[in-house]
């Protein structure tokens, strides 16, 4: 009996222990499993805010990148508040619009559900830059220099994050428009200014019939002092000048053929100051009159065709020659400095075959070509082929007043923004090109050609001239070959004047074929257009803007006016770029 109840006591002693430990273990799992759970909640919340915390980061640099978006449509519009803060006060704090960015447009998305956006623009004046800016020779006055700093907050979700961003700002105040007391492009608001000109300049010649020759002028204005009877064609007639005549389509032109040639003046205002600028050409008198056709030339040219006042020379930046050499920072005259006469020299160029010699003889060499040896092949062996303009190391540089007493040879690629004054004539034997300066900056080039002394003839000037003489190159390209075509129509890119009128010198049996398009302008005291090139295409550009910009003193008596415009400029470099507390 005692045996039996010894086994079950140690019967029960185990279930109870048994029971203990799986209370036990039951525990430990779901203690385990409770700790996993809190530590995956953590883990998706830390998630979440990590989320959170990036894109709201995202939306105060979009912020910022809005603000200097925005910064280059408003620092120059004088009624925004941003250009007055910084004009008119030391220290100041606006808030940046985000309504872009708020509600999206074609362009940029708005901002995503959750998200939100505030950016403040600080301005504060540097009294020691700007100090700096005026010691430059800016005074007090007119420049002004500080710093802007961009704030700008994203939240998402509650979460804010703020980045702050520095900036450099210059304001000077800009010069006056172009006075009498100023030099610069001649008449730079005209692309074409004539003073006399030869009777008959525009009119189609009867035999002209196979090529006619014409004029076209694109753009600003043009001004021809005495007037001029301009002959119209029948295809000016149906197209550009088709709203200017009461029956174009009836209408008859002028010429063996009527159809091309003479000159095209439809895009352009027409002034002029004496006798004035008409049309010719047959007229429409209907069928129950005879002729049916009658000859007219007592229309004005266009609409805007109108008189005005003679030009002074002041207002078109004309000057004497000696106003010019006072000025220029390079003079180079042989009369007064023996040893620049060093710089004169025969140019001569022969084509592949050694036939044609062209030689321009005592001219001081202006070319700006390069040598084809320094540029590599593009494609192959064959193909490809470099020539002298794919060298742009060579490119005469010109910057400020040049001023040459005697003849100049002129070709190729020109940089730098500066006049080129000379007292003799200027030959042209192709293209002459701009390119960017050292500074990647726009270059622009004016050529002035002035008579020499005593030479004081009213008709046939033998300087201040413009000549164009092409030639062959028969080192142009790695070949050897002269191309044929190459100098038949040359492209020049500036404003050109010339006292003795523009023309064309060849012997060539392609003459008919020598055309010229000259983009910018040009003006001459004397102009013959039987003497110039064939066909002549004038696009109109003001490069006197960009002489302007160079910053050049080009005033004759160094009186400089200035406006009460501000020109406000952001620099690139960053000063910092950096993540601060939310504090907006």
């Amino acid at each position: 009996m005692s045996g039996a109840l010894i086994m079950i006591k140690t019967r029960n002693r185990k279930r109870g222990i048994a029971l203990f430990f799986t209370i036990c273990t039951i525990g430990l799992v779901s203690l385990i499993v409770w700790g996993m759970m809190h530590f995956m909640h953590g883990e998706v919340h830390l998630s979440e805010n990590y989320v959170d915390s990036t894109i709201a980061l995202l939306l105060a640099e979009s912020g910022v990148e809005e603000t200097l978006f925005s910064l280059k449509g408003q620092i120059n519009t004088k009624d925004s508040e941003l250009y007055k803060m910084i004009t008119t006060l030391d220290t100041g704090t606006i808030e940046v619009d985000l309504t872009r960015l708020a509600k999206g447009d074609g362009k940029v998305e708005p901002i995503m559900a959750g998200g939100d956006i505030k950016a403040t623009l600080k301005w504060e004046l540097d009294e020691k830059a700007s100090a700096e800016l005026a010691a430059s020779g800016v005074s007090r006055d007119l420049a002004r220099e500080g710093t802007i700093t961009i704030d700008s907050m994203g939240t998402f979700n509650a979460t804010k994050k703020q980045v702050e961003v520095k900036k450099k700002v210059k304001a000077v105040l800009l010069k006056g428009g172009i006075h009498s007391n100023s030099i610069g492009m001649i008449a730079p608001n005209h692309g074409l200014y004539l003073n006399e000109a030869a009777e008959e300049s525009f009119k189609i010649q009867t035999f002209d019939f196979w090529d006619p020759w014409e004029f076209i002028v694109k753009g600003g204005k043009m001004y021809m002092k005495d007037g001029e009877n301009v002959d119209l064609p029948k295809w000016l007639m149906l197209s550009d000048m088709k709203n200017e005549l009461e029956h174009p389509w009836l209408d008859m032109g002028m010429g063996w053929t009527g159809w091309t040639g003479g000159a095209n003046f439809s895009e352009t205002e027409i002034e002029y100051s004496g006798d004035p600028v008409t049309r010719e050409y047959y007229k429409w008198q209907g069928v129950t009159s005879w002729p049916w056709w009658e000859q007219c030339s007592s229309e004005l040219y266009h609409s805007k065709t109108k008189k005005v006042e003679e030009y002074s020379e002041k207002e078109v930046q004309s000057y004497p020659a000696e106003v010019y050499k006072k000025l220029a920072n390079r003079v180079i005259d042989p009369e007064d400095n023996p040893t620049t006469g060093k710089y004169f020299q025969d140019v001569t160029f022969d084509d592949a075959f050694e036939r044609n010699h062209v030689t321009y003889s005592h001219v001081l060499p202006l070319y700006g070509w390069g040598d084809w040896r320094n540029v590599s092949n593009k494609y192959n062996k064959w193909f490809g082929n470099p020539n002298k303009a794919h060298d742009t190391s060579h490119a005469v540089e010109l910057n400020g007043i040049t001023y040459v007493k005697g003849d100049v040879f002129l070709e190729g690629w020109v940089k730098g923004q500066g006049l080129l004054v000379v007292e003799g004539n200027v030959y042209i034997g192709g293209d002459v090109l701009t390119l960017p300066d050292d500074k990647g900056c726009e270059s622009c080039l004016g050529v002035i050609v002035l008579r020499a002394e005593g030479d004081d003839s009213t008709e046939e000037p033998r300087t201040g001239k413009i000549i164009y003489e092409p030639h062959h190159d028969s080192d142009w390209c790695r070949f050897g070959l002269t191309t044929p075509f190459r100098n038949l129509s040359p492209r020049l890119e500036g404003s050109f004047h010339a006292e003795g009128g523009m023309e064309l010198k060849t012997d060539s049996s392609m003459k008919k074929l020598c055309n010229m398009d000259i983009v910018g302008n040009l003006s001459v005291d004397y102009f013959d257009r039987r003497k110039m090139p064939n066909d002549v295409r004038i696009t109109y550009y003001d490069w006197q803007s960009i002489l302007e910009k160079a910053g050049l003193d080009l005033t004759v008596d160094k009186t400089i006016d200035y406006t009460n415009v501000y020109d406000l400029a952001v620099t690139k470099e960053i000063i910092s770029w950096r993540e601060v507390p939310a504090t907006l």
